[in-house]
């Protein structure tokens, strides 16, 4: 969140930069209701805060791909924002707003959207159990310091008990019965997790004061004799955290439970009678009749009622399958309440939000209309926009064959190293290796060399790397080599390596077929990006564009 913050914020910073160079001449943004605006597109503004967000997505987006700070492209972005909105205002003229597909998805989303934000209103108040947290995380970390001795015989376990019986220390038994050799295996003083010890002892030791020594212990390979030291439970964030989570995930789900019951009752009045005479059990004839029953079996205070005919259809949206097997196993009638009570869910959500005036919030207008905006612009994209562009063969063929350094794989090397602080040994040691000498050996022999905890030199380790990623002083030596070659580095670190190629991997083209769906994204990106752009400038023609920032 620290990332995503500071970058939004930089966003804002840089935006703070650029109007104020650019406005240099103190020449101040128009202000139309309270937000400065940097551009304006038939008469439909694109803000200050708009842009600055704009520019915060940008530089997030290079953050988490880890690119590399760069010249920030203000006009492009600001182009970008314009071409949006002569997008969409081309759209909603020619009727894709209200087209029945987006028009559903809209509707969909602003319930969704109400119904969530409800929810979350509601989970926020949740309040995990501290103490029931505390309880799961000793349960889970809880350690037993413990000495135990292994028996496989129960005479022998049993005769270390009788002499513990009859007054004998305990430590004095341990090491005499350890020193006789009786004993499968032993445990002298060790901490150890209550999950790692078998089920029988950790029932009884559990059970354990501090100090005492448990009855024999039997499981299916013997006998154990154990004293319990000491119990202790490590520091560990990370499972405190976790177990935090879980239970407050459980504590939602059941106060969602609740509390859309509540509103069920609040807002619904169930038809009890007709759920009880619906059976769905009888066959499929009599399923599809209810498929087409208009009686009311919910009725829904300032909300639509749920008819037969919309639980039935729920039936068949729950299972993908069909309901034939179901109706055969006698397996919907019930389900009937369940799949009712998940229609009325999100009805009642809904009313609920309205009511609360959760429909009126500037967050929940604002995510409504984002939403709008994305929704509207994706199918002008579809559906004036891209449905016109073909990417042939000839096409793809063409593009491969024109840039092969695209396709071609770097040349790689499996390479290991050795260094020394003075050039005679680093030389004495290829005459070595040059005699048939295995590399290994001689790294683990050869004298002078420098120790890797005493030195920040190169050290390649045997790793297939690109070569164009190494030192340009190790390409350069490296340059022509071949498998089994050894060459030797001056380096400007001060150190004289023993440069081993082990392996050499040419570089080579990639085939066609394997970089062939690439190509035909790259082309097709690139055919968008041309006729969003002809699109963008025949727009401009007949929606006027004032932009306001100077410079641009």
């Amino acid at each position: 969140m620290k990332r995503v913050f500071f970058m939004a914020l930089s966003g804002v910073i840089c935006l703070v930069f650029y109007i104020g160079h650019c406005n240099a001449a103190e020449k101040k943004l128009p202000v139309i209701n309270g937000k400065e605006v940097v551009a304006m597109v038939n008469n439909e503004p694109i803000t200050a805060e708009e842009f600055g967000v704009a520019l915060g997505d940008i530089q997030h987006g290079k953050v988490e791909e880890g690119s590399k700070a760069s010249v920030i492209d203000y006009k492009g972005i600001l182009d970008r924002l314009i071409d949006e909105q002569l997008f969409l205002q081309e759209a909603r003229t020619i009727g894709i707003d209200r087209l029945p597909d987006v028009t559903a998805s809209i509707n969909d989303n602003a319930q969704k959207t109400l119904a969530k934000m409800l929810v979350r209103g509601q989970w926020d108040k949740v309040e995990v159990d501290k103490d029931e947290v505390e309880r799961r995380y000793k349960e889970e970390t809880r350690e037993y310091k413990i000495t135990a001795l292994v028996f496989e015989k129960e005479e022998d376990a049993k005769a270390m008990e009788d002499e513990i019986s009859s007054g004998a220390p305990f430590d004095d038994v341990v090491k005499k019965v350890i020193a006789d050799g009786k004993i499968l295996e032993s445990t002298e003083g060790e901490y150890v997790k209550e999950r790692d010890l078998l089920p029988e002892v950790s029932g009884v030791i559990s059970k354990m004061e501090v100090g005492t020594v448990s009855p024999l212990i039997k499981f299916d390979k013997g006998y154990v004799k154990a004293r319990l030291e000491d119990v202790r439970y490590p520091d560990d964030p990370e499972i405190r955290a976790r177990i935090t989570a879980s239970l407050a995930s459980i504590q939602r789900v059941k106060t969602l439970d609740e509390y859309t019951k509540s509103l069920i009752k609040k807002y619904v009045t169930i038809d009890e009678k007709l759920l009880d005479r619906i059976d769905y059990d009888t066959s499929e004839e009599e399923f599809n009749k209810f498929m087409e029953d208009g009686r009311v079996i919910a009725r829904v205070k300032k909300g639509e009622n749920v008819t037969v005919k919309e639980l039935s259809a729920a039936f068949q949206d729950k299972f993908y399958h069909g309901v034939g097997d179901l109706i055969k196993r006698k397996g919907l009638n019930i389900k009937k309440q369940e799949v009712l009570e998940g229609i009325l869910q999100k009805r009642v959500l809904v009313i609920e939000a309205k009511s609360q005036g959760i429909d009126k919030t500037d967050t929940y207008k604002d995510s409504i209309e984002k939403y709008n905006r994305t929704i509207v612009f994706e199918q002008f994209l579809n559906k004036v926009i891209t449905p016109g562009i073909r990417i042939t063969e000839d096409q793809v063929r063409a593009y491969y064959n024109e840039h092969p350094d695209s396709f071609t794989t770097p040349e790689m090397m499996r390479i290991d190293s050795l260094a020394f602080d003075r050039k005679e040994n680093a030389e004495a040691a290829i005459r070595t290796l040059s005699t048939g000498t295995e590399f290994k050996w001689l790294k683990a022999n050869a004298e002078g060399q420098v120790e890797s905890n005493e030195k920040e030199s190169l050290d390649f380790g045997g790793n297939v790397l690109s070569v164009n990623i190494l030192p340009a002083e190790v390409q350069e030596v490296l340059s022509g080599v071949k498998a089994g070659d050894f060459r030797l580095l001056t380096s400007s670190d001060g150190y004289y390596y023993v440069l081993y190629a082990q392996q050499v991997f040419p570089s080579s083209l990639r085939p066609y077929q394997e970089v062939k769906d690439e190509i035909v994204t790259e082309l097709y990106n690139s055919k968008v990006a041309e006729a969003m752009k002809e699109w963008s400038d025949k727009l401009k023609e007949h929606y006027p564009v004032e932009v306001y920032l100077e410079g641009y």
